[in-house]
């Protein structure tokens, strides 16, 4: 009897055992091939782990700004939709779009001395915030956005692609020589991103055809300089054909190109019209018209006598008093040689 329940308890272990093999090939065989992935950390993760950063540097943390955040998700949603890791520029939004950009459209007062800088990364979906914090963004750039000291307000935007990648977006507004939006910042900070961050920039002269030269000073980034003449640091990139962020003291950096002159064109003479030469104005003469009683008067004095006739008439009054007078004479002497001829023969005594 005991010989048979023995018999039957083993017989049901083998039983069991072979039930729970089968369950496992079967869950083995139903399960998705790769690993399981944890979910995406939210974006007040990401920010309370650069405050986490700020804090072990001795700075203060940085207040969360709600415009910044949807400025930050905004790019984040563009990234996944649009970003190939290979050849992708974060920092340009829609329409060619920059971070200061993006958070005055979205309604951030954006004051003179401010700025909006800003770092992004896109990790495979087994990455943490540690790995983006400590490996993506552990270069000085990166560092020196997370530990600005003039930094008052904060956003961040967090987005999972359809591949599988999760782009993360930090915009960060500083206000230049406020101090940040916290406490005062210890005097010593050991991170050289930090420390370099601090150096100030003095802007350069622009030159004579409209080029800015800036000479890179002790401690100066390109995200600084690039700040203090409110250009992008993409702009300056391509201004001196960089193609990564690593800039040396003394080295000079054009931050603005030569303006284009405009041309001017030679002022041509401009033909003169022809002007009519002024004609006095001609004052009509009074010629005073004798009466008709005066003329019979003149008339009347003057019948009869040669002195009434005008010198035309005289004249010829005279020219014929004359050869009627030479006439006379002519004829008068040619009688006389005819009296000559008819004398009668004298007498003889």
């Amino acid at each position: 009897m005991i010989s048979r329940v023995i018999s039957f308890i083993i017989q049901s272990m083998k039983q069991t055992k072979i039930l729970l093999l089968l369950s496992v090939m079967v869950a083995a065989f139903l399960l998705p091939n790769g690993s399981i992935k944890a979910s995406a950390p939210s974006a007040y993760d990401l920010i309370a782990a650069v405050n986490d950063l700020r804090a072990d540097n001795g700075l203060s943390a940085i207040s969360t700004d709600g415009i910044l955040m949807s400025a930050a998700q905004t790019q984040s949603d563009y990234l996944a939709n649009t970003c190939n890791l290979a050849s992708c520029n974060g920092h340009v939004g829609a329409g060619g779009t920059y971070a200061k950009d993006r958070a005055v459209a979205a309604g951030f007062d954006l004051q003179p001395g401010m700025n909006v800088i800003e770092a992004w990364a896109g990790r495979n979906p087994n990455a943490t915030l540690s790995d983006v914090i400590y490996d993506t963004w552990s270069d000085e750039d990166h560092m020196a956005v997370m530990l600005h000291p003039d930094a008052i307000g904060v956003g961040a935007g967090i987005t999972e692609s359809e591949d599988g990648y999760i782009y993360y977006v930090l915009n960060v507004a500083v206000n230049y020589g406020s101090g940040g939006s916290g406490a005062s910042v210890s005097s010593t900070i050991p991170t050289t991103a930090v420390t370099a961050q601090v150096a100030l920039v003095q802007v350069a002269t622009p030159q004579v055809d409209g080029s800015i030269v800036h000479t890179v000073g002790n401690g100066q980034a390109l995200w600084n300089i690039a700040a203090a003449y409110d250009v992008t640091v993409d702009q300056i990139k391509n201004l001196n054909g960089l193609t990564g962020d690593i800039i040396t003291t003394g080295q000079e950096l054009k931050v603005q190109g030569a303006y284009t002159p405009t041309p001017t064109l030679e002022p041509s003479a401009t033909p003169r019209q022809p002007t009519r030469t002024p004609v006095p104005a001609q004052t009509a003469q009074v010629v005073e018209t004798p009466l008709a009683d005066e003329a019979n008067n003149n008339n009347n004095n003057n019948d009869g006598g040669i002195l009434g006739m005008d010198r035309q008439t005289m004249g010829l009054v005279l020219i014929l008093i004359c050869g009627a007078g030479l006439a006379l004479v002519v004829l008068g002497s040619m009688n006389r040689d005819k009296g000559k001829g008819k004398q009668p023969p004298k007498s003889e005594e």
